[in-house]
């Protein structure tokens, strides 16, 4: 999915918003009926990364329950946030490109918010208590969306400012939120 992602990038950059799910598919060398396998649009590939991103979340999520006899609630998510946004510094340049095209197009809003979703919905499962109550599912997709909102800023933050560490501008933001994250 990476050299979709990158193929998608390359495509925006030098044909601009008409370029097609075949222009898309042909830089990546896959067939126009394989990227309908990940997405729904072609403005869905602009954000295969941070869907991609989902499961580097799960994957923390594992390591710091094998490794935290605590399951904190906040400990885990602002440990998972932090591998995520280290995961993103090794390599920025690809996320950074990608950005810059999703920032350029409006058409793209769409592909942002069915990932946001994802993420807020996946965060929200984090928060959720073991009492499945209206209250609290609002109370959860409060707090992802919070939890977004951050990660929202801070990339924004990143994305214009190289000098910037995504890692930094995460864990700052986050620093906000520690009041009102759970502990339990």
């Amino acid at each position: 999915m990476l050299s979709l992602s990158a193929a998608t990038t390359q495509a925006f950059e030098e044909i601009g918003p008409t370029a097609t799910i075949d222009d898309i598919a042909q830089r990546a060398g896959v067939s126009r009926r394989t990227v309908f396998r990940y997405v729904d649009s072609k403005e869905d590939l602009v954000y295969i990364q941070p869907t991609l991103w989902l499961e580097e979340f799960d994957e923390a999520l594992r390591v710091w329950r094998a490794e935290h006899d605590d399951d904190s609630v906040r400990g885990r998510v602002l440990y998972a946030a932090h591998h995520i946004s280290v995961h993103i510094d090794a390599d920025p340049e690809p996320v950074r490109r990608a950005m810059m095209v999703a920032l350029q197009l409006p058409d793209f809003a769409r592909g942002y918010a069915v990932v946001s979703q994802r993420w807020i919905e996946r965060l929200a499962a984090e928060f959720q208590t073991d009492a499945v109550d209206e209250e609290s599912a609002f109370r959860a997709r409060v707090l992802g969306a919070a939890v977004m909102g951050v990660i929202d800023a801070a990339l924004n933050e990143w994305v214009v400012d190289e000098t910037v560490k995504l890692v930094d501008v995460i864990d700052r933001g986050l620093d906000y939120l520690a009041p009102i994250l759970p502990e339990a």
